[in-house]
């Protein structure tokens, strides 16, 4: 074994070993005013005059991936994957398409690299209206997420190539400009893996109802379910490689841990089957919003009786809270402020992984002892929810037409040991009426640094959406994609009167 293939396993530790390599904002769904209970997602505030009297969610799921570093570069549009249509040039004698690496293209820019991949399903869940001014919802979620962030690139690029022998003795020399006796140092990072559930309990009041006037608040508290966690904090690690299969830590101040990673094996279990899942922690979250809605009499010509607004706004605090393991946790932080220290890759250290997970972990835990100064007295560690600040907007302009707009702001920074939420900024163009509704879902994700073109489509009470697959598959080039479909439905209120036909 050489360092090219042993320093991924180093620095990301566990994380090639999960199973989850199998990337949310669900932004058409939760938008629609025919999104009931999935409406509490942007706004608990939302459903207290929704537009149903009753809403039940039968199943939604949603997947994706993405990254700022290593995109796909097919030498066709993503499009003829879809439909089959691959030149013959690029499968194999059983007509399956060959993967070539050179497709995979590096984003070469000096800055950090982040990549995230997720699972969310949404189980049964109902909303009702009680009266005129309060609505209560029930949802059950659970999340699957990976997450890398902030990884320097010189790392990140370490990771993909190992170490460019060009000037050096070891056998391999690549474009990675890190080479046999490099130092290198600016390296802090963060990883976490997550499995966690929510059962949510929405109340949401109307405090002010007039002719043209209507303001709401809501609150969603969480009882949270922790499956799984493991996590990486790089707060410094300064290497370098002097030769063959050996590295050489200076300053190093790393912050490792998990729980029983086989419990990501099942993802089947974790999403479905929630009684006979194991918890290995438990927390409390919360969601608290407010929303207007305002109806001028001069405009009820040309907006649409159902919904009687001109335009809506709201503002929320989403995914408050943290889940706190101290079950079948286990925590470790390495730090050194000495002397250099000499880790040799000897045969024990490959046939301890090669017999599997926790015999590599256990001797990679041995073998760290011998080097650094190691503190395993933590017996619990606190992982936070994506906490972000939302801002929601939508106006009608003329009957079924609408164009929307959603705002996220990441609350947790990259540093945060739990899940992230990225920042984005989407503008939602629709077509809405009660038997079908299309969007198109437009704006800056991933902390506001790409372009993404989505679409949502209801037909009755199916219902299928992504937040930025459009603009991949008219292209050949993808960094990451995502979508989610489900089932729901509910029974609608019945059309708002005006009490005036026309403005006096």
């Amino acid at each position: 074994m050489t360092i090219k293939n042993t320093i991924p396993l180093i620095v990301f530790l566990t994380i090639f070993q999960s199973k989850l390599i199998t990337a949310q904002t669900f932004v058409g769904l939760q938008q629609s005013n025919y999104g009931g209970i999935h409406q509490a997602g942007f706004n608990p505030a939302n459903i207290a005059n929704s537009r149903h009297r009753m809403y039940v969610n039968g199943l939604t799921a949603g997947l994706g991936f993405n990254n700022d570093y290593l995109k796909l570069n097919f030498p066709f549009p993503i499009a003829n994957l879809l439909t089959g249509n691959i030149p013959q040039q690029y499968k194999n004698a059983n007509n399956q398409l060959i993967f070539n690496d050179d497709w995979l293209k590096e984003n070469v820019n000096d800055k950090p690299k982040n990549a995230s991949i997720y699972l969310q399903t949404r189980g049964p869940g109902f909303m009702y209206r009680i009266g005129k001014s309060f609505a209560i919802g029930l949802q059950y979620k659970n999340t699957i997420s990976f997450q890398v962030n902030d990884v320097a690139e010189p790392l990140a690029r370490l990771a993909r190539y190992g170490i460019d022998s060009s000037k050096g003795s070891v056998t391999f020399s690549g474009p990675n400009q890190f080479q046999v006796g490099s130092t290198f140092g600016d390296n802090a990072f963060t990883v976490n893996l997550n499995a966690y559930g929510e059962i949510g309990l929405t109340l949401a009041q109307t405090l002010i109802k007039n002719e043209t006037f209507v303001l709401k608040v809501g609150a969603t508290p969480k009882l949270l379910l922790g499956y799984g966690t493991g996590y990486i904090k790089n707060r410094g690690l300064m290497i370098k490689t002097p030769g063959t299969d050996t590295i050489v830590f200076g300053q190093t101040d790393v912050e490792y841990g998990y729980t029983d990673i086989r419990q990501f094996q099942n993802i089947n279990a974790i999403n479905f089957d929630v009684l006979n899942s194991k918890l290995n922690g438990k927390g409390f979250g919360y969601d608290i919003g407010a929303s207007f809605e305002y109806n001028p009499k001069g405009t009820r010509r040309i907006t649409n009786g159902k919904n009687a607004y001109l335009f809506k706004g709201g503002i929320s605090l989403l995914d408050m809270g943290s889940i706190k393991y101290d079950q079948n946790l286990k925590n470790t932080r390495i730090t050194n402020t000495g002397s250099e220290k000499y880790f040799v890759m000897t045969p024990g250290f490959a046939s301890a992984w090669s017999a599997g997970e926790d015999r590599g972990l256990a001797y990679t835990d041995s073998v760290m002892r011998t080097l650094f100064t190691v503190d395993t007295s933590a017996k619990s560690v606190t992982s936070s929810l994506p906490s972000t600040i939302n801002l929601q907007f939508d106006y009608n302009l003329f009957k079924m037409f609408y164009v929307g707009a959603n705002l996220s702001q990441d609350l947790r920074g990259k540093g945060t040991i739990g899940v992230r939420r990225a920042s984005y900024l989407m503008v939602i163009p629709r077509l809405e009426t009660k038997l079908i509704e299309v969007a198109l879902p437009m704006g800056l994700m991933n902390d506001y640094r790409n372009g993404r073109l989505g679409f949502y489509l209801r037909i009755g009470p199916v219902f299928v959406g992504s937040d930025n697959i459009i603009g991949q598959i008219k292209s050949n080039n993808i960094y990451g994609a995502d979508i989610y479909f489900g089932i729901s439905t509910g029974i609608t209120t019945k059309k708002q009167k005006e009490k005036e036909e026309t403005e006096k």
